[in-house]
């Protein structure tokens, strides 16, 4: 009984700390789990074709694929492809000097960031996709506390 207790310990423990409270970046275990995903060469993520995205206050890394752009009143939805992992997507941003990012939260397989950019707000989603490549979600609209933009997961 005490192995099988030891053997539960030292696969959940592990786990919950990849996942974490969103308040600080994971260790190299985050990236053991992002290892376990199929390859990039694997997974078809730039299938859809590319689209113009001219948003003003989108912030995108370098290399993002844009495939979507909706307008929905004051919020623009963008989505779009990027061969980042989402913890590669949460470093970006916090590197960058020219938004002030406002929050950060990530559980590995997901990043969220919400950053002000040229007067304007931007929510992005980061969701793996495989090993080093993602899904983004971007929703950009007015620099308001009730602008409408989505609500962080966690609700923290």
């Amino acid at each position: 009984m005490r192995l099988r207790v030891l053997a539960a310990t030292v696969v959940v423990l592990p786990l919950l700390a990849a996942c974490g409270d969103g308040s600080a970046a994971p260790s190299g275990g985050g990236r053991d789990l992002l290892a376990n995903l199929p390859s990039c060469d694997r997974v078809p993520i730039d299938d859809d074709p590319e689209v113009d995205a001219d948003v003003p206050g989108l912030a995108l890394p370098e290399g993002s694929r844009v495939t979507a752009v909706v307008q929905q009143g004051v919020l623009t939805t963008v989505e779009a492809t990027l061969r980042m992992s989402p913890l590669d997507v949460r470093a970006h941003y916090e590197q960058r000097t020219d938004l002030d990012v406002l929050r950060v939260e990530d559980e590995v397989f997901e990043t969220e960031v919400l950053a002000r950019t040229e007067a304007r707000r931007m929510y992005l989603r980061a969701s793996a996709l495989c090993a080093d490549g993602s899904s983004l979600t971007v929703v950009v609209g007015p620099d308001s506390e009730d602008a409408g933009l989505p609500e962080f997961r966690s609700g923290g």
